[in-house]
């Protein structure tokens, strides 16, 4: 089952899958939608009353234009870095769930008003390089006199429970079109020639009273060659064990990383499967 890379950046790629059935390439799609964990911040904790500056001597209200709530599910997606080496769910870690730097990470927000609160005010206890990936990606807005100060806790988890959880976005997956041409009898030079014009990525040329493909991967699959040869001499058909598969992430996993753990997290789950088929009597 051979795999080639079309392209590949940090954050996203796009890939060409040859000799996958239709569901084994969807379990690939869905895998890196929602079984592929991060970090994100599950609770938060607001200072509720009064707040101090001791430099000015003011006095601020704890409260923004928004309800907690909606401050916190901000707060949740905002895109945390993730090494999967070092970080786990709690459930499966040694401290039994109690917490500890292997399963979660603390963060602290203390602005005061008037400003706008932006992601890069959500600093990280301890490690910098966990600091948020989108700095700039507003919170909320503080009036005057008022002020934001809360710790949060980030936690391992998967799209499976919240969507906070989701690394792989616009997760793509396509047949790759395959073109099909067979010149009918009555169709002239003119009409392929119309036809080779048609096509908006320019893989079709008419040469010697024949039209040919040069480059069939490009093929958008957009039809217009189709409806424009007007005695069907060319057809588009998807190829059964060709896809194409795109995505991109979020930042908090690399493309790279995502893949590489989609396919070991679904190669572990069907030999759990195998194990559990082959042991029924």
């Amino acid at each position: 089952m051979p795999v080639t890379i079309q392209g590949l950046t940090p954050r996203s790629t796009e890939l060409e899958l040859e000799g996958f059935t239709a569901s084994q390439a969807n379990a690939i799609r869905r895998t890196l939608l929602s079984d592929v964990p991060k970090l994100a911040i599950e609770d938060v904790e607001f200072h509720l009353g009064p707040i101090r500056d001791e430099a000015s001597g003011k006095d601020y209200d704890s409260s923004t234009s928004m309800f907690d709530e909606a401050v916190a599910l901000r707060l949740g997606l905002l895109p945390i870095p993730t090494d999967l080496s070092q970080f786990r769910r709690k459930s499966e870690c040694s401290c039994g769930g109690a917490g500890c730097p292997h399963c979660q990470v603390m963060f602290s927000i203390d602005k005061k008003g008037p400003c706008t609160v932006y992601a890069k005010d959500v600093v990280p206890l301890g490690d910098a390089s966990l600091a948020i990936l989108e700095p700039d990606v507003p919170i909320v807005r503080l009036g005057a006199r008022q002020a934001l100060l809360a710790y949060a806790t980030a936690v391992v988890g998967t799209a499976r429970e919240h969507a906070k959880w989701q690394v792989a976005q616009g997760v793509g997956l396509s047949p790759r079109p395959h073109v099909k041409i067979q010149r009918k009898e009555g169709c002239s030079d003119a009409c392929l020639k119309r036809t080779a014009a048609s096509c908006p990525v320019n893989i079709l040329e008419f040469s010697a009273g024949r039209l040919s493909v040069t480059d069939e991967t490009k093929c958008i699959d957009c039809g217009a060659c189709v409806e424009t040869c007007e005695h069907g001499s060319i057809r588009i058909e998807p190829d059964s064990e060709r896809f194409f598969l795109k995505f991109e992430t979020d930042g908090s996993l690399s493309a790279r990383e995502a893949l590489r753990f989609a396919l070991k997290d679904l190669r572990r789950r069907c030999e759990e499967l195998r194990e559990v088929v082959q042991a029924i009597p």
